[in-house]
């Protein structure tokens, strides 16, 4: 499991003018898709048939670990015989594997996009890690109906009636929460507003709706890492899985050929140093 130590704390930003202009910045920075250095197929190969034996092991921290490494190389497609002479696999699918590994590690919302990604590129289909697929998503799409039908079933409490007239002083008002966006209209800002405001349960809401609306907007993934990142430092280190996540998201974003400058702009140096530790 990753170190859960922490350089120190980092502030979170609470001015509301720096936010059109950092979504301004961090759209010219990360500019359009640049193409990645890839290395050489064995290296994917490699890390990949070390996850695979992971998942073997039940060692499920490993083989996400594995996966984001063979990611990481820049082979970020799923493939049919891939590799060289010396390393050669029939099925290259890290998504699959690190999929289920992140549903074994009770990261249900991640393990479901990447089951997806391995589900919709199709080549798992006549390998026999097939019906394990069909079953995990089928498995996490009740787990998320469950959870939306107990969140429905829980009654409203109804405000009781006054019992004493009201004073001749009132009570000074209560700030209101900054605004959720709505799903459909999400947006770099509307996450950078809901995290300067502290809401991280709906930043996180916004960038499951950014991401689906933008599936390829490697932004998203720096914004990721901001938010969870800075959540696991300022009060998640009981979870671990935070800063895990938070680490395959700026793994993701490299891997897209995000630049550092982007990073530097947006992450402190004591968040970097978290993300980049060991």
């Amino acid at each position: 499991m990753l170190p859960r130590e922490c350089p120190g704390p980092v502030p979170t930003p609470r001015v509301a003018g720096w936010i059109p202009a950092f979504a301004g910045l961090l759209f010219a920075l990360a500019g359009p898709a640049s193409s990645q250095a890839i290395l050489p197929p064995d290296a994917a190969v490699k890390a990949y048939q070390a996850g695979v034996e992971a998942a073997g092991r039940k060692d499920w921290a490993a083989v996400v670990k594995r996966m984001d490494e063979a990611l990481e190389t820049g082979h970020r497609d799923v493939k049919e015989h891939f590799g060289t002479t010396r390393n050669y696999v029939d099925l290259y699918d890290p998504y699959y594997y690190r999929g289920a590994a992140l549903m074994e590690l009770g990261d249900d919302g991640a393990a479901r996009l990447d089951l997806a990604r391995s589900r919709d590129a199709g080549l798992i289909r006549r390998f026999p890690e097939y019906g394990d697929l069909l079953a995990r998503i089928e498995t996490l799409d009740r787990r998320a109906a469950a959870l939306e039908a107990s969140k429905a079933a829980t009654p409203t409490a109804v405000p009781a009636a006054p019992t004493a007239a009201p004073t001749a002083v009132s009570a000074a008002p209560t700030p209101a929460a900054a605004p959720r966006p709505e799903a459909g209209g999400a947006s770099v800002e509307g996450v950078l507003v809901l995290f300067s405001a502290g809401d991280f349960d709906g930043a996180e809401a916004a960038l499951a709706a950014l991401r689906s609306a933008r599936p390829d907007a490697r932004e998203v993934d720096l914004l990721q890492c901001l938010v969870l990142g800075t959540r696991y430092v300022l009060g998640g280190e009981s979870d671990p899985m935070l800063l895990s996540r938070a680490r395959r998201a700026l793994a993701d974003w490299r891997a897209r050929g995000g630049p550092r400058r982007s990073e530097e702009a947006l992450l402190s140096p004591s968040l970097l140093a978290a993300l980049n530790g060991p």
